[in-house]
């Protein structure tokens, strides 16, 4: 026990030599801990360095207890089974208000060797639900639930998502035009002169419906010469959905379809708004539940070098695997894909291919 205590010791002291603190204003002061989300606010630089020590030190025991892999401390298999098995006795005790009797635990013995291995302690119950999963780790939920209104609106919207998200190939021209007119507020216009007639047919047919539903505020289409002109709405919901909300709706809806397939029970959580251990605010995208699993999805249809490596620690603080944690990356092609996987620890895949890994990772438990 000494020995995995010196390390632990070593391990918070080491994170809080690389504790950042800032003054925000008079009386509030802010630390915390980079890469394991741990953050605190107090009255003065004490107060502030005693609170993250204790956060630190909560936050290690937790997700020691959940079985998290905590970079920097015991890569051994055989350390990090000893440091859990000397967590979850810690917490037993805490649980059951028993102090110990000298001030410390004992960790369970180490087989001789040659023994065979201990058996691994019974594990807690599977959450149910995706925000019971969420909870268990100390991250936060804050959502409502949808009125009747809203309900209807999500059924436009998962419409237009899945006509762009299944004939985006053909549609890619003018969803870039599209979001050009959302940045300018201006009209624009787009030559179908040298389109196939899939791309005109499917074009046209997007435009309308997004004039239907008021996301054009005009739209005219000049047969003879080809040529569309319209302008998108300047809209919250518009702008919200356009540029990225659709692509989220997309992976929810197929992924839905495909588990409907399949017969396989499932929960998915569309735009999560969580905040994290440390207080950091989140939206999560597209949760997946099933049978137990977890698999997470992020979307990007635009810059995402400034988000994988945050993705990336995230995935680590949920607790899931690289094949369990999805960055779904709009017209994103599969060499570069693998590159960025291997580099980040996540999967990375584009809008037409994402549920190919997605299956994958299901059959394998």
């Amino acid at each position: 026990m000494g020995e995995e205590m010196g390390v632990i010791t070593r391990f918070l002291e080491e994170k809080m030599r690389q504790a950042r603190y800032d003054l925000l204003g008079p009386g509030r002061y802010v630390g915390e801990v980079p890469g394991l989300e741990v953050r605190v606010e107090a009255e003065n630089l004490e107060e502030a360095r005693s609170r993250l020590r204790e956060a630190l030190e909560e936050r290690l025991l937790q997700m020691l207890r959940l079985g998290f892999p905590v970079e920097g401390l015991g890569e051994e298999d055989a350390r990090m089974d000893r440091f859990r098995s000397l967590v979850l006795g810690l917490w037993e005790l805490v649980q059951k208000g028993a102090p110990p009797s000298s001030g410390s635990v004992e960790a369970p013995e180490e087989a001789p060797a040659g023994a065979p291995p201990l058996e691994p302690p019974v594990p807690e119950a599977r959450p149910r639900t995706v925000e019971e999963w969420l909870r268990v780790r100390g991250i936060a939920v804050q959502k409502r639930t949808l009125t009747e209104g809203e309900e209807e609106r999500e059924k436009v919207f998962s419409r237009l998502a899945l006509f762009l998200g299944d004939r985006y190939s053909s549609l890619e021209k003018l969803y870039d035009k599209l979001k050009w007119s959302l940045s300018t507020k201006r009209q624009f216009e787009l030559s179908l002169a040298d389109a196939s007639q899939e791309e005109i047919a499917n074009s046209t047919q997007f435009c309308t419906l997004l004039k239907q539903y008021a996301f054009l505020t005009s739209y005219h289409y000049k047969s003879e010469d080809r040529l569309i002109r319209a302008k998108a709405s300047t809209e919250g919901f518009v702008q919200n959905f356009l540029t990225g909300g659709w692509l989220e709706r997309y992976i929810k809806e197929k992924v839905a379809k495909v588990l409907r397939s399949k017969n396989l029970p499932h929960e998915i959580a569309l735009g999560y708004q969580v905040v994290l251990p440390g207080g950091e605010p989140m939206e999560l995208d597209v949760l997946v539940m099933v049978q137990g699993r977890v698999f997470w999805f992020e979307a990007k249809t635009g810059e995402f070098q400034a988000h994988i490596s945050k993705y990336s620690r995230i995935r680590k603080l949920l607790g899931l695997r690289p094949q369990e944690s999805f960055l779904v990356l709009l017209g994103m092609d599969k060499a570069r894909a693998k590159e960025l996987s291997a580099l980040h620890e996540m999967t990375v895949t584009n809008q037409a291919t994402f549920l190919e890994p997605f299956l994958e990772a299901l059959e394998n438990a």
